[in-house]
């Protein structure tokens, strides 16, 4: 499973995640209904109003960015 990065920003900060997590292939899944019951779950813990977080894989590569 691949690693992605759940990097937060505010209007003045930054936050790097510098562990990030294994989760199934978005693009390509095996399984499309746990792939979307995982990420579901992880993007509703990485919710907050006023934010934007942008998904990396662990090669570095912009997965997509998601603004609040």
């Amino acid at each position: 499973m691949p690693r992605y990065f759940f990097h937060t920003c505010t209007r003045d900060r930054l936050f790097w995640d510098g562990t990030g997590l294994d989760l199934p292939e978005i693009a390509n899944p095996e399984d499309p209904e746990l792939t979307c019951a995982l990420w579901s779950e992880v993007l509703d813990r990485q919710f907050r109003l006023g934010r934007t977080f942008v998904v990396m894989d662990e090669i570095g590569k912009v997965v997509f960015v998601a603004g609040f």
